[in-house]
């Protein structure tokens, strides 16, 4: 009797040590570029790094090329629960809150470090609040690195004079559209996959793309200007659903923080090699690569911040309170 009832006591434990070694909390993360992309290498730098601090209870796994979905699309999913997290460019989230839709209005912000404060501000922090409170999505980071979009033409561009007149390829957004309307270009519509040979006939003398697309699509070799605006400067989030998070462990929830902080320095790092390795390749095949002020540029855009507002593209006095920020 003795000899059964050791056996049942050793059987019973070997049959349940496992299940506690290997038991996990399992997230799923939706990165809309390939693997290589700079974006979906932060992500695959955060879910290791969470994995690791977490000591085993967490495996999170990312799903790279839009294999869960993108965009939008992406992060309504995220809101449903049927993605646990998302990465993805902030001027998506203007869906989601109007006031991220200042973002992509032309030269909103002086310059990388005007951005990145915003990124940091209180201002920023509310609008975050509002996005969980009303749809349930909660941001573990805003700020990971993005380079800013520039200007690829067949002739230079110095001034907002220099881009008077020309056939300008847009993304189909209405800032976008507006902005580059507001600085005298006749915006056009044409689909990024034909945006090479619209540029290489004639179709379209301009266009924007952020810096390292413009090397990956090989712009610069149908318009060899590529002038340095900065027009817009944007940065990737990563999301985490409410519901989702709310039943993480403390020690899950404060590695998957330290995990995004750590992921955050690395996607500087790969935006800094990104823009130098952009910036030789254009210059090595024979382009040219300008630098140009955004003040005057910016003087023409503030002249239509206020019809921005009015029409409710973003909440009235937002690039103000933008503005002020130093």
């Amino acid at each position: 009797m003795m000899k059964r009832l050791i056996s049942a006591v050793v059987l019973t434990a070997a049959t349940t040590i496992p299940a506690i070694a290997f038991a996990q909390t399992k997230l799923r993360v939706a990165c809309p570029s390939a693997a290589t992309n700079s974006t979906c290498l932060t992500a695959t730098r955060f879910a290791e790094e969470a994995n690791a601090l977490s000591e085993g209870s967490l495996e999170v796994q990312v799903f790279p090329a839009a294999q869960l979905g993108s965009g939008v699309e992406a992060i309504q999913q995220t809101q449903a629960g049927i993605i646990d997290m998302v990465v993805e460019d902030i001027t998506n989230y203007g869906t989601f809150n109007k006031d991220y839709n200042v973002i992509s209005w032309g030269f909103a912000f002086r310059n990388q470090a005007h951005f990145d404060a915003f990124l940091k501000s209180d201002l920023q922090a509310s609008m975050a609040d509002e996005v969980r409170a009303k749809f349930g999505l909660r941001f573990f980071a805003v700020n990971w690195a993005k380079l800013p979009r520039v200007t690829v033409s067949t002739k230079p561009i110095f001034t907002p004079e220099d881009v008077k007149g020309l056939k300008f390829r847009v993304p189909g957004i209405q800032s976008y559209i507006r902005t580059w309307e507001t600085l005298g270009t006749n915006p056009a519509s044409v689909p990024w996959g034909e945006s090479f040979q619209a540029l290489k006939t004639g179709v379209v003398d301009a266009m924007e793309a952020p810096l390292d697309s413009v090397v990956s699509q090989n712009f610069h070799l149908a318009a060899p200007y590529v002038t340095l605006t900065n027009h817009v400067f944007s940065s990737i989030t990563l999301a985490i659903n409410e519901s989702r998070y709310q039943r993480l462990t403390d020690s899950e929830k404060a590695a998957l923080a330290e995990a995004a902080a750590r992921a955050a320095v690395y996607s500087d790092e790969l935006a800094k090699k990104a823009a130098d390795e952009a910036i030789g390749a254009i210059t090595a095949d024979g382009g040219f690569v300008i630098s140009v002020s955004s003040k005057p540029f910016q003087s023409m855009l503030a002249a239509k911040v206020d019809e921005q507002e009015a029409e409710g593209l973003w909440s009235a006095g937002l690039m103000a309170q933008i503005q002020a920020i130093n």
